[in-house]
């Protein structure tokens, strides 16, 4: 960072399905406290895929360069088609590509991935 070069970043949340409901879609739930100057970009079980979802733009506030606790918040509802997920490993790839300055970034308030109305519940 030194000679402010900036990346993007990918967060992975890794989680396992006992069965999968192929007969409706998932739902991602992203809740979002704060963003500055960002872009989130959701893919699943595979990091080079095309974008199931992009928010675009977003975030004007400086809650990130302060520190802050939170700033406006979004809330992003992702429908997942059932075809995208497996039986076993799954994992959900949460893209930040903006990188011009060190307070671009995203700060998470919760992320929920919820099965179909009648679907079997996943026991472990």
């Amino acid at each position: 960072m030194d000679n402010n070069n900036y990346q993007g970043t990918t967060w992975q949340i890794r989680f396992k399905l006992d069965n999968v409901d192929q007969s409706s879609s998932y739902k991602l739930r992203v809740a979002i406290a704060s963003a500055t100057f960002s872009e989130l970009q959701v893919r699943i079980n595979d990091p080079k895929a095309n974008a199931l979802f992009t928010s675009g733009l977003i975030g004007r506030d400086n809650s990130i360069a302060r520190h802050g606790i939170h700033g406006l918040y979004w809330l992003y509802n992702v429908d997942v088609p059932a075809k995208l997920l497996v039986q076993g490993d799954n994992t959900i790839f949460l893209t930040q590509p903006r990188s011009s300055s060190p307070f671009q970034g995203i700060m998470y308030d919760y992320i929920r991935l919820e099965a179909p109305p009648n679907s079997t519940p996943n026991h472990e």
